[in-house]
């Protein structure tokens, strides 16, 4: 859910690269951190999962304009250290697809592995008094609304509230935001990007609401699909796979 769409020229250099080094640190802390017998059991898993979050986030789900990252699924199943990494490879393959700059790899990164990392250490505090499925439901829906929260904050205080609005690639709206986007990359904004971008979030309609009001529904609606979905995934590898997720859960 939080991962923002925003082309190179957008991200002021003190903002990104800031982001890169934060997340080459902590790939670096990760690599150095897992274990021999943890990456023989886990890391083909973990490339399962990060394939699985490249097409969920490549996709949009329909009938909502939003897409599912499955970050905290990550972490809940292959654990911190390499749900990051994953989290990492998949954000630079999305930029190479053209969602998002290059400048924006190491924020994406960190606001996903953010999820991931809180998702992760969420679900086994509170599977230890809950079910697993509660308790992934739970540690989704926390670590989406802080990771969002952080994203809105980030983004207002860079580019504007605009620039997160959840249909960059849906409908006809795709072919402006990647012309948006090639324009960014050779460091030439159109004139008319923040009067575009202010206009969307005015004409944003959902059921019977518009304006911001349905823009912050369709956020909602997008964490509490991805939250069941992660539940319900987890709950069965509890019955299958339980030594995936490192913890007895309560029956």
């Amino acid at each position: 859910m939080s991962h923002i769409h925003l082309p190179d020229g957008v991200i002021p250099p003190a903002w990104w690269i800031l982001g890169f080094v934060l997340c080459f640190a902590l790939l670096w802390l990760f690599t150095g951190r897992i274990k021999g017998d943890e990456l023989r059991r886990k890391i083909p898993f973990a490339g399962v999962i990060a394939a699985l979050m490249l097409i969920f986030m490549s996709v949009p789900l329909g009938f909502l304009p939003v897409h599912l990252s499955l970050a905290v699924l990550c972490g809940i199943l292959a654990g911190p250290g390499l749900s990051f990494i994953a989290i990492f490879v998949v954000n630079t393959i999305l930029a190479l697809m053209g969602h998002g700059g290059f400048t924006a790899i190491g924020i994406n990164t960190l606001l996903m592995g953010g999820e991931a990392i809180a998702g992760y250490y969420l679900f086994k505090i509170l599977s230890g008094r809950l079910s697993c499925t509660f308790s992934a439901i739970l540690s989704n829906i926390t670590a989406l609304l802080l990771s969002t929260a952080l994203m809105l904050i980030l983004v207002a205080s860079t580019a504007g509230l605009s620039e997160v609005l959840p249909f960059h690639d849906h409908g006809q709206n795709h072919g402006e935001e990647v012309h948006f986007a090639e324009s960014k990359q050779e460091e030439e904004l159109p004139e008319n990007y923040d009067e575009h971008k202010a206009a969307e979030a005015e004409g944003v309609k959902f059921l019977s609401i518009t304006g911001w009001s349905a823009v912050i529904m369709i956020i909602l609606s997008g964490i509490f699909i991805e939250s069941l979905l992660t539940g319900l995934i987890v709950n069965f590898f509890s019955k299958v796979r339980p030594d995936f997720l490192d913890i007895v859960h309560p029956t």
